[in-house]
């Protein structure tokens, strides 16, 4: 990832919590200690319709807290020292990375994907393809590797 977004001084990187969302954060670390920019690391806390979105859920809340727990010590076991990171209440993720990347003025945002074959062809899924489609910044996707298939 060295070179590609050099000039970005704010990347934002949504955080889901699982291995390859870390990873990607990992490599967001290297690249940000790198180039001198400042992580916002958000983690968000999709909200049903039939709930309003001051509803608390604590459930949700230990869950978020403790991702962004893990997302602090990767950065602290990378060297990484300027991080930003938070939980949003929203309906849908997609929306609400795109609403935080333009009202931090975020230069690039690095978001973790999935593996997902629908239909015989990689699929992105909603949250990517919204942040592909409406990012008002650079949106670097990483997405995991293929799945080996065991051979018969």
């Amino acid at each position: 990832m060295s070179g590609e977004c050099t000039d970005a001084k704010l990347i934002l990187v949504p955080v889901t919590g699982d291995a390859h969302s870390d990873d990607a954060f990992r490599r967001a670390c290297r690249m940000a200690r790198q180039s001198k920019a400042q992580l916002h690391a958000i983690h968000v806390i999709e909200v049903p319709m039939d709930r309003t979105l001051e509803h608390e859920d604590a459930q949700a809340t230990d869950g978020s807290e403790k991702i962004l727990a893990r997302i602090e010590a990767i950065a602290s076991s990378e060297k990484y020292k300027h991080l930003q990171a938070r939980s949003l209440r929203a309906r849908h993720a997609g929306p609400a990375v795109v609403l935080e990347a333009e009202d931090r003025k975020m230069d690039a945002v690095i978001l973790s994907v999935p593996y997902k074959r629908r239909f015989g062809s990689c699929s992105m899924g909603a949250t990517a393809s919204y942040v592909f489609d409406n990012a008002p910044c650079r949106v670097i996707l990483w997405r995991e590797p293929t799945p080996v298939l065991a051979e018969f």
